[in-house]
């Protein structure tokens, strides 16, 4: 009788165990998950507050058009020396928070691994002619404004970026002059 009590109290305290483990795992991961939301809310919501008040792409575009525009062409290469500071500046800014927010937003997606930013330039037939890995050296981007002439549209598409990712839909943004369009992924792997 003492044997058969002392083992239905082992097994008792084994369940007991059991259902504490599964009971303060599963807090965890609540709570895990409940920190990461907040943290990438936070994220997002200072970034658009930061984008309106000082990198508004129709503002800035103006600015580029009237003071430092040496032609009419829609590249960088044709830029004054100050506007191609002014446009490097304005691309580091956000290719550095359009990483993070990814980043951010992977850690509360199903996925965590597709947590990397591909920029893809195509065709009207969708032929992939680009790609712009977003945490790649700005040179590569500047040769593809130039190359396909797409500085406004470029400036124009990182500036609405953020809200599309923040909805996980697809965006596109087709140049009129020579029909291309600007698309975005969120990749786990990107191919160099």
């Amino acid at each position: 009788m003492l044997i058969l009590s002392l083992q239905t109290d082992l097994i008792i305290i084994a369940v007991v165990f059991v259902i504490a483990v599964l009971s303060i795992v599963l807090i965890l991961h609540f709570y895990n998950k409940n920190i990461n939301v907040r943290k990438y809310n936070k994220k997002l919501k200072t970034f658009l507050k930061t984008k309106e008040k000082h990198y508004n792409a129709n503002v800035f575009i103006d600015i580029l058009y009237n003071h430092y525009l040496t032609d009419q062409t829609n590249t960088y290469e044709r830029l004054k020396k100050k506007g191609k500071r002014k446009v490097k500046k304005y691309f580091s800014y956000y290719l550095h928070e359009l990483d993070q927010l990814v980043k951010l937003k992977s850690n509360i997606s199903p996925n965590k691994n597709k947590n990397k930013l591909l920029i893809e330039f195509k065709k009207e037939d969708n032929q992939v002619i680009g790609n712009y890995y977003i945490q790649q050296r700005f040179n590569k981007l500047r040769k593809q404004i130039d190359t396909h002439q797409l500085l406004f549209d470029m400036i124009a598409y990182v500036y609405e970026l953020p809200d599309y990712i923040d909805k996980n839909k697809s965006y596109h943004l087709q140049n009129h002059d020579n029909h291309l369009v600007i698309t975005y992924k969120i990749v786990e792997n990107v191919k160099k």
